[in-house]
């Protein structure tokens, strides 16, 4: 009987058209989604660049596993449904007489659900092999057709995972005989899993992740994290122990679900219903024994009003807002949001694993998790149970008798959905201020809390409320109506990517808002109510449309409801249509052509090719020499509440070269400007397209003359749709680049991807030229224009506010009830400054002659003591090791987190953000934590050296000598404050940063002398190289030969410094047993992979310990592309191998010095701490290694490279406890 149940089933589901329209959706977006990620859309949107292969194995199993997410929501409605239907047609009595066994039943009906979802993943392969080789995608970026990684995906990670959710929702619908049960089931699994995921998401939890992630995919990530480019075009995912014990696991787990539905399976039983309502009997006495009893009946009155008519409608919504709290899967979901919510509270606000104060708009960043995932998804969910609610409890003819207008019962819902919406909202209110009480902290800010979620985000819900009663309306399965919401919801944002552009054009879409302590939700909070409005009124179109819609009765197809709908279109309903749409296009229309660039193409098409035209038309101009600024006097006039500027500035040039120069090409943006040199001269081209004109002077510049350009510049003021100044109410950051022109030809607007500059018959491009190319170090990387100029600012604002700008302050005074200040820098400085301006309260300090400050906005006093800590002890550690401060002051300036999580240094002044310090919440006691208000301040300081006095020419390596340099500084200030010990928590963090972010390169990554600026190669694998230099060769010698460089190379004038000069005086002093550390560290790409094999320790009759090691020390190295390599000719690679060892280990040629280290624990102060039993360097000549040591005392953990100063790809296997 199993195959006639079974071929039954099959037959059931192939006759039925829902199955053809999942399969064909399916098949579709698989198709759509790896066509656009191949380049589908490239003429429209601009060339898919990309060094990855979209095709590659990962990629295709990354994709094809994403989709399988989407087709777990049709599991209720196909496995789920397969059992319930025999009940709901009431034929399970006849059905179950049959001769068959429960095991045939059961199997049959199961495997045929898993059959039939096969069958529709089997065509998401399908669209996405077309997808991927359709015509007009980009061939550069797809490989060719592997049919292994699908058939991998689907036996290793996507059967099992429908294996398991589908006996899970196989199990709740068998014994509920509800779908909505195994609806919300899956739903709740997918929260779950999310909330394990970001429980477990720490890297010492990685392994039991692998293992509980019933998806597989952490199990996969654990062997591919560290992946490189290389590695994840070419290799196919590596099926080892993880992966098995994972699947395993799942599959057991799988199996006995549909074991316990096997047990405990009867024909005969009833539904199992969960209710937290107790129910309690009532005896019913008959008490007329007298004969016939005289009742009088109460008098009705019938009022059909419309008041009436709102209270039947308010006290509906009533009864179905009761239904959505009372439901068990609400719950459910809501218990595991609030678990999801107060996660995410926990980590959204750390940065380096340090929390941040939580500062109300903090809660409400991590409530933007479950605002976006349960809000949005009970929304559509519920929005389809209240609409079909009535016919799903077979009452729907009841109801549709009543006489009760339609609008009354579709508002009514509508209603109960959004009081549920509010609800949510309050449940983020409540879990932050609950949140914030256990933090300690208790500036609740309420006004905020209700602005945000009970306004803004509201209208934002109202919105998604309005589409999905009409969705559901319009779809009679409401699980197809969920499904097609939530296709909606994830893909609107994505229509950028096939040229649909412009925010009327995608539902519920607009400018978003931000909040800043310091300057509140400035000018975005018009734009994104004005936004609002236009898709409130576009919703309520549709909520009209929903009216004519509404099911009543017994249409049997959707002609027939067309039908019924144009019987129903009253004049009233005709007039409240017309005014809505014409309300909706009329502003739509005027946002569109208010916000419409003028431009024929996509955005990214014409970025595209305007560059290319730009470098075609102008890329012959780099080479012609131009004068350089010596001097600028700006008047820099920000207007805070008109939330405009006006510049002017003058500019002094001088012709530097041997040749005379009679063409000036001048780069400036595209705000009103104008330009007067004190020259006679005329412009020959003026491009309004790139703003690059060119001026002819009458007399040739000559060498060593001088030339002066006074620029006017005003910015635009912003409308009430568009953002176009710059300019804030409070806390205005302004760079000198924005507002002021550059002389010459400017390569950063080229394209970088070589595949797509091949396309336009450019020339490939290498970013920088190499630092030895002595041709190419006229200019720093900072400026192309100048080299070291002499300063002066005069800067004017409101009158509550300071102003300030690099240098001292010379006079300060009020005119016309504006406030005005005036800088001058007493020594050159880089042509980089920036303004500032904001309503500051000031801490002050005099230290060593060097005045401290710190300007702040007011309520923002939490971590001040520890900047000016980290200003002192990095002015004290560059003095010392490096040239002295050559300022008399040292400003850090706050500005709102709306222009950036970052600090950025200029002469003398830092601008830092308030989210990224100055509310950081530092526990001193925390392990693993890092006190990055000291930190950054200490990095910061730094570029007062490094960039300020040595800045490097612009080639290849150039940050090097900022970014890494102000690293090395931060560490060792870090390590002077808190212990070597302490350091292994930044290094790994610096690590596994670096790991990391590697994997997404799109261009090459180059050895850390010649990188091309990525900040994962100068930040993260820049200050592990230092840092290990230091402790190398000692860091008296490393900054001795540094302090050397600096005397040398400070404040030169071109040719500029590069990463070799500065890598040879460090070669100088680095032993010849060493040498090889420079090459590994600085000229290749080295990674190691150390691990302790073995550990056995002995006690020994004097008490001590002998601790056997047994460890592995291999090493080896990348191209730009990510490829391995273990030697550089034929005979130089190690190999190790015994014969349990499938395949051998390969090393480059070893000779290294590698620390081992032996631990035990002490008391101090009543906390454990780790001990150092032994610490020394060994000379590690081979991969296999055994060594047997003594120590004093009992050994609790050892290790080899420890502090994880080397690159090592899995450095978690470095230590092993005993």
């Amino acid at each position: 009987m199993f195959s006639t149940i079974f071929k039954q089933e099959l037959k059931y589901w192939f006759n039925k058209p829902i199955f053809y329209v999942y399969a064909v959706i399916f098949l579709l977006l698989s198709f759509l989604i790896s066509a656009t990620t191949a380049g589908i859309w490239d003429g429209i949107t601009g060339t898919t660049g990309s060094s990855q292969i979209v095709n590659s194995p990962i990629n295709v199993n990354g994709l094809f596993n994403a989709f399988t997410i989407f087709i777990f929501f049709l599991f209720p409605s196909i496995i789920g449904v397969s059992i319930y239907r025999d009940f709901k047609s009431e034929m399970h009595t006849i059905l179950y007489s049959y001769p068959f066994s429960k095991a045939d039943y059961l199997f049959a009906k199961f495997f045929s659900g898993i059959v039939v979802v096969s069958v529709i993943v089997f065509g998401i392969a399908i669209g996405m092999i077309i997808g991927f080789r359709f015509p007009g995608t980009n061939a550069a970026i797809v490989g060719d057709f592997n049919t292994i990684p699908y058939l991998q995906s689907y036996l290793i990670y996507i059967l099992p995972n429908v294996l398991f959710f589908g006996a899970v929702v196989f199990a709740v619908v068998t014994f509920s005989r509800n779908i909505a049960a195994g609806f919300i089931t899956v739903i709740i699994l997918l929260f779950v899993k999310g909330a394990v995921s970001s429980i477990l998401s720490e890297p010492e939890y990685a392994t039991l992740l692998a293992i509980l992630d019933p998806f597989g995919a952490s199990a996969a990530e654990y062997y591919t994290k560290y992946w490189t480019v290389s590695e994840q075009n070419e290799l196919q995912i590596p099926i080892m122990e993880l992966v098995l014990y994972n699947r395993l696991l799942w599959l057991v787990v799988s199996s006995l679900i549909f074991g316990l539905v096997y047990k405990h399976f009867k024909f005969s039983q009833n539904a199992i219903v969960i209710s937290f309502r107790k129910r309690k009997g009532e005896r019913l006495i008959k008490t007329n024994f007298s004969g016939i009893t005289k009742i009088t009946l109460p008098k009705v009155t019938q009022d059909y009003s419309f008041t009436q008519n709102i209270k039947t409608m308010w006290r509906l919504s009533n009864i179905d807002f009761k239904y959505i709290f009372r439901s068990l899967p609400f719950l459910c979901i809501l218990i595991v949001g609030v678990l999801l919510l107060l996660g995410t509270l926990f980590s959204s606000g750390q940065i380096f694993g340090t929390n941040t104060l939580p500062v109300t708009w903090q809660m409400l960043v991590g409530g933007d998790v479950f605002s976006a995932l349960v809000l949005n998804v009970c929304t559509f969910l519920y929005a389809g149970i209240l609409v079909q609610r009535a016919r799903t409890a077979r009452i729907s003819h009841l109801v549709d008798s009543t006489p009760i207008p339609n609008w009354t019962l579709l508002f009514s819902k509508l209603i109960a959905l959004l009081k549920m919406q509010l609800v949510l909202l309050a449940v983020i209110m409540v879990s932050g201020m609950l949140f914030q009480v256990y933090q300690g902290y208790y500036d609740f800010e309420i006004g905020h809390y209700l602005k945000e979620l009970f306004g803004l985000k509201f209208l934002n819900y109202l919105v998604w409320a309005l589409l999905a009663i009409f969705i559901q309306t319009l779809v009679k399965n409401q699980y197809l109506g969920f499904f097609i919401l939530l296709i909606v919801a994830i893909g609107i944002p994505f229509l950028s990517l096939i040229g649909i552009e412009n925010a009327v054009l995608k539902y519920n879409e607009g400018p978003g808002f931000s909040y800043s302590d310091m300057n509140g939700y400035g000018s975005a909070l018009s734009r994104y109510l004005w936004y609002k409005l236009y898709w409130v009124l576009g919703g309520s179109v549709l909520l009209i449309l929903s009216t004519l819609m509404w099911v009543r009765g017994l249409p049997n197809s959707f002609a027939e409801r067309i039908y019924i709908a144009k019987e129903r279109f009253t004049m009233a309903k005709k007039i409240s249509l017309g005014v809505g749409l014409t309300a909706f296009l009329c502003l739509g229309i005027t946002i569109f052509i208010k916000t419409k660039p003028d431009r024929k193409n996509s955005a990214s098409k014409q970025a595209e090719l305007n560059a290319v035209k730009w470098e075609k038309t102008y890329k012959k101009y780099e080479a012609y020499v131009q004068p350089r600024v010596v001097a600028v006097n700006a008047e820099v006039h920000l207007f805070p509440k008109k939330k405009t500027y006006e510049a002017a500035a003058v500019f002094t040039y001088v012709n530097k070269t041997d040749e005379a120069i009679d063409s000036l090409f001048l780069n400036h943006n595209s705000l009103e400007s104008t330009f007067e040199f004190n020259k006679p001269n005329s412009l020959v081209v003026e491009d309004t397209v790139f703003h690059f004109d060119v001026y002819a002077f009458d007399e040739q510049i000559a060498p060593g003359d001088s030339l002066q350009l006074t620029v006017h510049v005003k910015s635009e003021e912003n409308t009430i749709f568009q953002r176009k100044s710059p300019i804030i109410a409070n806390g205005t950051f302004i760079s000198n680049g924005a507002m002021f022109p550059t002389l010459g030809y400017t390569s950063s607007g080229e394209l970088r991807d070589n595949k797509t500059r091949k396309k336009y018959d450019l020339a490939p491009n290498n970013l920088r030229p190499h630092p030895s190319d002595t041709t190419a170090l006229g200019n720093t990387y900072i400026s192309k224009d100048s080299d070291w100029i002499d300063f002066e600012a005069t800067v004017s604002t409101s009158e509550d506010q300071i102003a300030i700008a690099p240098g001292y302050l010379q006079k300060e005074w009020v005119e016309d009830s504006r406030r005005y200040f005036h800088y001058k820098m007493d020594s050159k400085i880089l042509n980089f400054y920036a303004f500032n301006s904001a309503r500051y309260e000031v801490k002050k300090e005099l230290w060593k002659g060097i005045s401290l400050e710190i300007y702040y906005h007011k309520p923002h006093t939490y971590n001040l003591d520890r900047m000016l800590k980290g200003m002192k002890a990095s002015l004290s550690y560059n003095a010392k090791n490096f040239s002295p401060y050559t300022h008399k002051q040292l400003r850090i300036i706050e500005f709102p987190r709306t222009a950036g999580t970052f600090a950025q240094a200029f002469a003398n002044t830092i601008p830092f953000s308030e989210g990224f310090g100055f509310i950081a919440d530092v526990d001193e006691e925390e392990e693993g934590g890092v006190d990055y208000p000291f930190a950054v301040t200490v990095h910061e300081v730094a570029h007062q050296w490094w960039a300020h006095q040595v800045i490097g020419a612009d080639v290849l390596g150039a940050t090097m000598l900022s970014e890494s340099m102000s690293e090395y500084v931060s560490l060792k200030v870090l390590e002077h404050q808190n212990g070597k010990s302490q350091m292994r928590t930044f290094l790994k963090k610096a690590l596994d940063g670096y790991l990391l972010q590697r994997t997404a390169e799109t261009k090459r990554e180059n050895p850390l002398m010649y990188n091309d600026g990525q900040g994962y190669i100068h930040y993260q694998k820049g200050s592990l190289v230092f840092y290990a230099l230091s402790d190398y060769i000692g860091e008296e010698k490393l900054n001795g030969a540094l302090k050397k460089y600096v005397e040398k190379v400070k404040f030169q004038e071109p040719p500029y410094t590069t990463s070799i000069e500065m890598v040879d005086y460090i070669r100088a002093v680095t032993p010849d047993s060493l040498s090889y550390v420079i090459k590994d560290m600085f000229e290749t790409i080295t990674l190691y992979k150390n691990r302790i094999v073995e550990v056995k320790s002995t006690k020994l009759e004097n008490g001590s310990y002998e601790v056997a090691l047994e460890f592995e020390v291999s090493k080896y190295r990348n191209d730009e592309k990510g490829r391995k390599y273990y030697g550089e000719k034929i005979g130089d690679t190690l190999r190790y191998q015994t014969d349990k060892m499938s395949k051998p280990i390969l090393s480059v040629l070893l000779a290294d010095y590698i620390d081992l280290a032996i631990f035990s624990e002490e008391e101090i102060d009543g906390v454990k701490k780790e001990k150092q039993l032994y610490f020394k360097k060994h000379k590690i000549t081979q991969i296999h290694n055994k060594i047997t040591l003594i120590v004093a005392e009992k050994p609790l953990e050892v290790g080899i490279d420890p502090y994880n100063k080397l690159i090592d790809t899995k450095s978690d296997d470095n230590r092993r406890k005993l």
